[in-house]
Formats: structure tokens, C-alpha cells, sequence
């Protein structure tokens, strides 16, 4: 959604899109595809000298029901999320099979990054969960949550780390790959007991209890390539597919994990703008801080592409692409010793 277009038209459209544009009287706009990843297409509308967005989405329709939902709370408390466009029977999305296409308005702007933008893409994502409080769906069999599940979520993933590790070496000829992860198995296990025993003394379980009482939404996906910054210097943030329940944590151990893994120095400096930047907007108690900091202390990075590697996940990736980003998660956990994380926040 901004100012990029992937492919044109084709004057052959999917009868399904006229059917889904004529729901609101634009069977005959202008249709540019802007991006196909099979279980979700992106398009724009061009009707009238208005540009709109028409998604595909690559959720169940009880899904989108809950991102529906959560979208409207948020541009009823000032969130700057895209609008919906009801259909010609006041709808919120049209479904046509196992199917659902939302329209939005269109939101321009250009790309934010982390080097110039910083403390406003961090402002932004505050005033998103500071707008999301109060969220409770209205069918709890739509909510989509994390809520309450990290330790358990820990713990599972330290047993898929040692269990890939005893398939390693049982590997006669080690790759380069495994030989890396086996040299950095401890550290990455120190590190989950770390977060584990800092998260049990935290006050994590009670902010999962307030949460679960007082609803909060973590977009799960708070990068650039899903914010859009206007000439006023305003951030607009969309892409809404994963938005789940749970604490803002989330979202900022995500943040802060893209900034550490970026090449170069101060990232100690960096992480207190982002800090000081958020805390203006949404601010945190000193124990809530800390829930950030064991989640941020475990090693997601290292985790997720171990498991890639090993489940195959990515069979689009050839062996130098799992390397380098295996030795670029190696680097981020050790950012994270250099800077002496839990005393940052």
C-alpha cells in the first residue's frame, strides 16, 4: 500500500473480481495487481480519480471477522490505521467461497526506515497499543491471542533446539551451517534459561491477567514495509493480517531484535532513543519493562532459523542464505552481551 507497483493490469480479469468490485459498484474500475503471495493478493482499485486497496485476505473468514473488528476499534480511538469501505450492503467484506476481500482506502506516503525515522516509527507503534487498550472482541471464538503462552512457548523451543542438536551429531560430515549451530547451542540455551527464570519473577503474569480482562492488540508485524509516513510526518500503519492478542512486549522485542541484527555500532544508544521514544507516548512501569527485556533476551532469532534449516521451511532458500542469516543471529545475541540488555531498560 503506498508507491510501489508490482505488475499491471491485465485486461483479462478473474470473473471472482468483478463479482467482488461490483459489490460496491466498481466492477468497471481500474484494477493494477500490486502483489500475489497465492493465499493473499493485493490490488488497486483506481475508480473516479480515487485510488483504493482490495485484499485478498490469507485468513478464514472467521479470522477476518476479528481483524475486522480490531481495525474499527482502532480508527474509533484515533489509531491511523487504513478505513474500511462497506460494500453496497453497509458490509466491512465481501466473502465469495472460502474467501474474504476487504477494500480500503488507499494510504500515500513513502516508506519510513529505521535510520532517519526512528523515534516516530517507535511513537507510532505506542500510540497503536496505547489506541488498542480496551479491545475485547465480541465473539471470543474469533480472537486470535499469544496471551499467557511464553513460558510455555520457551520451553518447547529449547527442547526443539536440543533435539536438532542431537540429530546433528549424529550427522557424520557436519555443514557449515550445523557446525555453527553446535558451537552456539550453550549460549543459546543459557540465554532461554535466562529469560525463563527472568520471566517467572516478573510481573508477567499479572499484565496477561490484566490484558485478558482489559483487551490490548500487538500488531506482531510493526516494520517499514508496513508503515506509511505522510508530509505532516504522520505514520500510518497497516497490513493487519497477524494483529493478535497480547502484550505490546511483543511488538517491541520484535522492533528491537530488527535494530540489533542491523549492521554497525551504538546499540546501546540506539535502544534508549527507542525507549525514550515510546515511553513518551505509552509508558511502561519498570516491571513491565522487564517482561520486555526477558522476551527480548531470548534468542528468537537463533531459534527461527535453526528450525527453518531443520523443518525445511524455507525451500525457496539455498544453503548461503540460512548461513549468513544463521551468523547474523549469532552476531545479534552478541550485541545483547556487549550491551548488558537487562540493565538498558
Amino acid at each position: 500500500m503506498g508507491d510501489t507497483i508490482m505488475s499491471s493490469s491485465d485486461t483479462k480479469r478473474p470473473k471472482i473480481l468483478t463479482n467482488v468490485l461490483g459489490q460496491y459498484n466498481l466492477a468497471e474500475a481500474q484494477i493494477i495487481e500490486l502483489r500475489d503471495k497465492g493465499k493473499k493478493t493485493v490490488w488497486q482499485i483506481n475508480s473516479n480519480g480515487k485510488k483504493m486497496v482490495l485484499k485478498k485476505m490469507p485468513t478464514s473468514v472467521t479470522r477476518t471477522e476479528f481483524i475486522v473488528e480490531a481495525t474499527e476499534f482502532l480508527l474509533n480511538n484515533n489509531v491511523r490505521v487504513p478505513k474500511i469501505i462497506k460494500n453496497n450492503n453497509q458490509e466491512k467484506f465481501v466473502v465469495v467461497g472460502n474467501d474474504a476481500y476487504i477494500l480500503m482506502n488507499w494510504i500515500d506516503g513513502k516508506q519510513p526506515d529505521y535510520q532517519r525515522h526512528l523515534e516516530g516509527i517507535l511513537s507510532s507503534m505506542a500510540l497503536f497499543h496505547r489506541g488498542s487498550r480496551g479491545f475485547i472482541p465480541n465473539v471470543e471464538a474469533n480472537r486470535r491471542t499469544h496471551l499467557g503462552t511464553w513460558l510455555k512457548s520457551y520451553q518447547q523451543k529449547k527442547n526443539h533446539l536440543l533435539a536438532y542438536a542431537e540429530q546433528a551429531n549424529k550427522e557424520k560430515e557436519k555443514d557449515a551451517f550445523t557446525e555453527l549451530f553446535l558451537q552456539h547451542l550453550k549460549l543459546a540455551v543459557q540465554r532461554i534459561d535466562q529469560a525463563i527464570e527472568l520471566l517467572e519473577k516478573s510481573d508477567y503474569e499479572e499484565w496477561v491477567k490484566d490484558v485478558d480482562q482489559n483487551g490490548s492488540l500487538c500488531h506482531q508485524d510493526f516494520t517499514p514495509k508496513n508503515l506509511r509516513l505522510d508530509s505532516k510526518g504522520d505514520i500510518t500503519v497497516f497490513d493487519l493480517d497477524s494483529i493478535t492478542v497480547d502484550l505490546p512486549a511483543r511488538d517491541l522485542r520484535k522492533i528491537f531484535n530488527k535494530v540489533l541484527k542491523k549492521d554497525g555500532t551504538g546499540k546501546e544508544r540506539l535502544i534508549k532513543r527507542m525507549v525514550d521514544a515510546y515511553q513518551a507516548c505509552n509508558p511502561l512501569t519498570s516491571s513491565q519493562w522487564k517482561v520486555v527485556v526477558a522476551d527480548l533476551l531470548f534468542p528468537h532469532l537463533f531459534f527461527g532459523i535453526v528450525d527453518k534449516y531443520y523443518r525445511h521451511r524455507a525451500p525457496d532458500w539455498d544453503f548461503g542464505k540460512h548461513l549468513k542469516t544463521l551468523k547474523q543471529a549469532i552476531r545479534t545475541e552478541e550485541y545483547k552481551e556487549t550491551i548488558g540488555l537487562p540493565k538498558l531498560m
